[in-house]
């Protein structure tokens, strides 16, 4: 991939790095379309050079989320999501009756090749000297979780194995012996990875609410496209796996260890845009929230989280 050239629209923030805070931690849920609250999250992060993590962990449109911020691609994620994500030739529920994959990750990541939306790996590779960034995906065998290292070489490659639904992307990605779909899958809020990696102040962004956390909209949105009856058990049994690892992640955000300190940003109420089909007006709705939102945090959190440092 190469760097972005002058004709690209994305505004770019300063690439040198900034020193991260020992132990802290940015976990970023995945949602499809409504990844678009978490775009106006963190690009209200850039705006005010706000970077303090020394580990990043995404899942799926949250990895993708964390390119744009790495990179510090103020409006990139905000774009794909909104001309990408949208477009015709990336969703369409006729395909499979062709044989053809109802979402065209192929067809995606070609066009992020395209000037327009192309990552800048020369201020990713700046900004990863004294940072660790994993995506997280979902090995096909077992369907068990697995973390991603990018590199310039094989970001994309990486962030797609994460954002590649199950039955929907048929195939899975393949990375050297294996087959990776959606992190979402087995893990969806790898909040407990990053505190196994010893991080102690953790931010994690959701794409829900945060009392609504019973059942995921992600799984039985999954159901109600791939199955149309209850002849399905593989992909219930996926839900099943999927939502007791949901409401892991919630226990533990809610009632984390005595050493932990984590704050939770997400929707105070169910977003307008959905994980696929959303109308330009929920999309923009919702970046704006999750802007104010993220320029609030930095009024009235930053201080306190970081008092030590």
């Amino acid at each position: 991939m190469s760097q972005l050239n002058s004709n690209t629209l994305t505004n770019i923030a300063s690439c040198s790095a900034t020193t991260p805070i020992k132990d802290t931690a940015l976990v970023v849920e995945g949602g499809g379309q409504r990844g678009i609250f978490t775009a106006g999250i963190l690009d209200s992060w850039l705006a005010q050079d706000f970077n303090p993590f020394a580990l990043l962990i995404g899942t799926s449109a949250g990895a993708q989320n964390l390119s744009s911020y790495m990179t510090r691609q103020s409006g990139h994620a905000k774009r794909s999501i909104m001309q990408l994500s949208k477009h015709p030739e990336f969703f369409n529920m006729k395909r499979p009756l062709s044989g053809r994959n109802t979402v065209d990750l192929d067809w995606y990541f070609d066009r992020v090749n395209d000037p327009e939306y192309q990552l800048n790996m020369n201020c990713a590779q700046a900004q990863l000297k004294n940072r660790q960034l994993l995506f997280s995906a979902t090995n096909i065998n077992g369907f068990c979780p697995t973390f991603l290292e990018p590199t310039a070489d094989n970001w994309l490659t990486m962030l797609k194995a994460s954002s590649a639904l199950p039955y929907l992307y048929k195939k899975g990605v393949a990375i050297g012996d294996g087959h990776y779909v959606d992190g979402g899958v087995a893990l969806p809020i790898p909040i407990q990875e990053a505190y196994h990696r010893g991080a102690k102040k953790i931010i994690v962004l959701r794409t829900v609410p945060a009392h609504q956390n019973v059942r995921s909209p992600w799984a039985h949105k999954l159901k109600s496209w791939v199955c149309s009856s209850q002849r399905c058990p593989k992909v219930l049994d996926i839900i099943t796996g999927h939502e007791n690892s949901y409401n892991d992640a919630i226990d533990f955000i809610h009632t984390p260890p005595e050493d932990a300190h984590i704050i939770e940003i997400a929707p105070p109420q169910s977003l307008a845009s959905r994980i696929l089909g959303s109308s330009d007006e929920a999309l923009t709705a919702d970046y704006k929230m999750g802007y104010e939102m993220g320029t609030l945090f930095l009024a009235s959190q930053r201080a306190a989280l970081f008092k030590d440092n």
